[in-house]
């Protein structure tokens, strides 16, 4: 990522979403880079993260993504807490889903997505696993009709 020069010529934006117990030490290394690079990084965990008084912590998260021009995902083991507890949807899942509708529409955010290597590994090993057992259900299918 390089800095773009936006209409108005401020900082680019960069809203970063994850949950922040497993990331606390990331995140923070994260701003600090980010705005060494010269991006105006946003989290919410910081005191220069905007937040109108009469918002809740997660419109104020929802809000901010609009005026993103990245956005960047940072996926790992934990869930952290619902947006939307009916539907199971953590802040962290609609933060994505509005960033991702965003750039759907308009373009931006850019959308930057890591996952942390063991989330993955365990990914690659559940769907290794129903491929497997998927193809022992096509075998004994095939056997049971000869």
């Amino acid at each position: 990522m390089t800095p773009a020069s936006t209409a108005n010529s401020q900082r680019p934006r960069v809203f970063v979403s994850s949950t922040i117990y497993d990331f606390r030490d990331l995140r923070s290394a994260l701003k600090l880079w980010l705005e060494e690079l010269g991006y105006d990084a946003q989290l919410s965990e910081y005191n220069d993260f905007e937040k109108r008084l009469d918002t809740d912590s997660y419109s104020a998260c929802l809000s901010a993504i609009e005026a993103a021009d990245y956005f960047v995902l940072l996926i790992g083991s934990r869930v952290g807490g619902y947006y939307n507890h009916e539907q199971h949807i953590s802040i962290t899942r609609q933060e994505y889903r509005e960033a991702h509708a965003h750039f759907i529409q308009k373009g931006r955010p850019k959308l930057l997505v890591f996952v942390r290597k063991d989330i993955w590994i365990v990914r690659e090993d559940r769907k290794a696993l129903a491929d497997l057992l998927g193809l022992d259900d096509r075998k004994s299918g095939e056997s049971g009709t000869r």
